[in-house]
């Protein structure tokens, strides 16, 4: 498994066992520092991928103070977007727009079924479940929108509006088409 992913796996394990106990959301999160002082970077300074990564991680650690308390992970709301705002969506499908293993979309459907916020519909094929929020499942969301909206426009501060909208079409851009 790609370090990366190893990282951010760890990451949300931690997060996911922390997350019952906290009373304040980042009181115990360690900061991620992406420059240190007295350190010399040499040629990652001018390399794009690890710019991004940085920024990765700082936005990630600052996600997960802000919305950790509520066991939700980039992954696992990134799943409900998706699933809410295209009701009847398959789990294969969902697996391909989040570009994850369809198992692990399994165990993210699985802990929202269990919570109550998603629910699995017969498609008409027995191999097959179209997914639902519920009631509850978007309740949920609307709040964790608005956390996270409150979290994205903390990490991007310092970046007018067109400076967002330019970073954004930047990004798309280092997009790898697989075709």
């Amino acid at each position: 498994m790609p370090k990366q992913k190893t990282d951010i796996l760890k990451a949300q394990t931690k997060t996911r066992a922390a997350a019952p106990k906290r009373q304040s959301s980042t009181a115990q999160l360690p900061t991620f520092n992406a420059r240190i002082e007295g350190i010399e970077y040499g040629i990652l300074d001018e390399l794009t991928g690890y710019a991004v990564r940085r920024a990765q991680l700082s936005i990630y650690a600052d996600f997960s103070a802000s919305l950790g308390v509520y066991d939700i992970t980039p992954q696992r709301f990134s799943s409900l977007v998706i699933v809410g705002n295209n009701p009847g969506i398959s789990q294969t499908r969902l697996a391909e727009v989040m570009g994850i293993a369809r198992s692990g979309v399994v165990a993210i459907i699985d802990n929202f079924e269990q919570a109550g916020l998603l629910e699995r519909q017969d498609s008409g094929d027995r191999r097959s479940y179209n997914l639902h929020l519920t009631k509850e499942g978007q309740k949920q969301l609307e709040k964790y929108k608005l956390a996270v909206k409150e979290h994205d426009d903390r990490v991007s501060q310092q970046l007018s509006v067109k400076e967002r909208q330019q970073l954004r079409a930047l990004l798309g851009k280092l997009c790898i088409d697989p075709k």
